[in-house]
């Protein structure tokens, strides 16, 4: 009799533990294409149209490019891009150490400051990295940039928007 109480027990345990866990995994849900593009469009979208331009992408990867070359050469290294990284993670951890109101703050702001650069992980350097000097010159981020930008551009009218990123069936 006491072992099928402990073993009840137990069972009625794992169910409480199970109910306070299970909202922390659903929301730890992949972002849906509509989410990603009100983010994409709310950090490269300067003229407040909700669409991004070619223009405005060049302009956000420029400033994103200006982040990683730390050294100010006009060459972006891996070495710099872990540096930058490593340094974004370390403000990620800083913001989620904050409770309420401040870490929803800290954590929009380090969202939308989130540099984005063309070529930041491995296989995407050795792409852009087209001379193989071992690093990226804003014209080979730009070069990337505009594949993306073209790829992204699903409906080709030369802006991203919120359209782009809807899944449509084809006729």
């Amino acid at each position: 009799m006491r072992k099928n109480t402990l073993i009840l027990g137990a069972v009625a345990a794992s169910l409480v533990l199970t109910g306070f866990v299970a909202p922390t995994f659903a929301a730890k849900q992949k972002p849906t294409p509509e989410q990603r593009s009100e983010w994409m469009i709310k950090r490269f979208d300067t003229n407040g149209d909700n669409k991004v331009s070619l223009d405005e992408f060049h302009a956000g990867t420029a400033a994103a490019f200006k982040t990683f070359d730390a050294d100010g050469n006009g060459q972006v290294t891996r070495e710099e891009i872990k540096a930058q990284r490593k340094a974004h993670g370390q403000e990620w951890r800083t913001a989620k150490e904050k409770t309420g109101a401040d870490k929803t703050a800290a954590m929009e702001k380090l969202r939308e400051a989130r540099p984005m650069l063309p070529g930041i992980r491995h296989k995407g350097f050795k792409r852009a990295d087209t001379d193989k000097n071992g690093s990226l010159s804003l014209a080979e981020v730009t070069a990337r940039a505009d594949a993306m930008f073209k790829r992204r551009d699903t409906n080709g009218d030369g802006v991203i928007d919120a359209s782009d990123f809807t899944k449509t069936k084809k006729i």
